[in-house]
C-alpha cells in the first residue's frame, strides 16, 4: 500500500519540481521524496536515509541525514512542499460555500525537553502540554493550517486563517471566535462568521456594541423566534456543518496526528511532521502571537 501511494506521490511532486540552474548531487525532488517516505512509514528522517529501509524499486541515491536536515530548511524545498500540498488540496474541487475553522491539540510527554511546548487548556478542567493545530477546513479536508503553542487562544490565531478564506459564504466556528474583530475580519473576506454567542454577548443586539455581522450571527443561532418554533433552522443547519471538521480531525488522529513522536522536537520539526501526516491527495477527504509554519496547505 505504501509503495503504491509513494509512486503516486512521486508523479505528483515530480510534475511540480523546478529544475535547478546549477548541478547538485541531490535535487529538491529527491529531498522531498525521502522525507515523504519517512512520513508514510511513521519514522524519523534518518530512518529513510538507510537503503535497507527501502524496497528493491529505489531508483535514486539516498542523501545522508545531515544533508536532509540542511536541505529541508532551504526555501526551494519548502516551496516544493507547499506546491505539492496545494495541488493535492485542489484535487478536492473548488472552495465550498460553508467552511469550518477549529483547532486540535497535539500533546508532548510530561518529560519532553521541548522548550517551545507550553501548558494550556484542552477541555473544561483539563490541562496539557504541547501545541495546537489551527486549521481552515473545506468539509473534512484541511485547506490551510498554522501551528501555535497550547497556551495560545483560538481567537488570537483566528485572523491568520480568516485572511485565507476563498470566495464567499459562511465560516462556521465555536463560541471562542465570537468577537467584533473576528466578525469584521470574516466580513472583509466576504464571509459571514457563524459563531454561537459567548456568555457576555448572549442576546445583545445593540449596534453600539456589536457589528451588524455579529448581530446576524445572533439571528442565525440565537434567534428569539426559534424559541417560539419559528425560524432558526437555517442557522442550526449551518452550525451542524461543524461536525465535518471534527470528523476530519478523527481521520487525522487515525493517521497519527495525535501524540507527537519522540523525534519531533521544536516548531520547525513539528511543522514538517504535520505537513507529512496526510500526503495522499486522493484520500477521503494583546499577548505577542507566536505561530509556526503559517500558510501551510494540506
Amino acid at each position: 500500500m505504501e509503495e503504491q501511494l509513494y509512486r503516486s506521490l512521486y508523479k505528483l511532486v515530480g510534475s511540480l519540481a523546478h529544475p535547478r540552474k546549477k548541478k547538485i548531487r541531490f535535487n529538491d525532488l529527491i529531498i522531498v521524496m525521502v522525507y515523504l517516505w519517512s512520513m508514510l512509514n511513521d519514522r524519523p528522517v534518518c530512518w529513510a536515509c538507510d537503503v535497507n529501509n527501502w524496497g528493491a524499486w529505489l531508483i535514486f541515491e539516498l542523501p545522508s541525514d545531515s544533508t536532509m536536515s540542511r536541505r529541508l530548511r532551504t526555501v526551494s524545498v519548502q516551496q516544493l512542499l507547499e506546491r505539492a500540498m496545494s495541488a493535492g488540496s485542489d484535487l478536492f474541487g473548488p472552495a465550498p460555500l460553508v467552511k469550518q475553522i477549529d483547532s486540535k491539540p497535539m500533546y508532548v510527554g510530561p518529560y519532553s525537553k521541548d522548550r517551545d511546548a507550553k501548558h494550556g487548556r484542552v477541555a473544561a478542567g483539563q490541562l496539557a502540554r504541547g501545541y495546537r493545530l489551527h486549521t481552515l477546513n473545506h468539509g473534512r479536508t484541511v485547506r490551510f493550517f498554522t501551528l501555535a503553542p497550547m497556551n495560545e487562544h483560538d481567537a488570537t490565531i483566528a485572523p491568520v486563517l480568516l485572511d485565507k478564506l476563498e470566495g464567499g459564504g459562511y465560516a462556521v466556528v465555536d463560541n471562542a471566535y465570537d468577537s467584533n474583530d473576528l466578525h469584521g475580519r470574516a466580513a472583509a473576506a466576504n464571509h459571514q462568521l457563524v459563531a454561537p454567542p459567548c456568555a457576555s454577548n448572549k442576546g445583545v443586539r445593540d449596534l453600539r456594541y456589536n457589528r451588524p455581522e455579529r448581530i446576524r450571527a445572533l439571528d442565525l443561532l440565537d434567534s428569539p423566534l426559534a424559541r417560539r418554533g419559528s425560524g432558526g433552522e437555517f442557522g442550526r443547519d449551518l452550525y451542524n456543518c461543524r461536525q465535518r471538521v471534527e470528523s476530519g480531525y478523527g481521520t487525522l488522529t487515525l493517521l497519527g496526528l495525535n501524540y507527537l513522536p519522540t523525534w519531533v522536537l521544536g516548531p520547525r520539526r513539528l511543522a514538517l511532521w504535520g505537513r507529512g501526516q496526510d500526503p495522499d491527495p486522493s484520500a477521503s477527504p494583546g499577548k505577542k502571537q507566536t505561530t509556526y509554519e503559517v500558510d501551510g496547505k494540506s
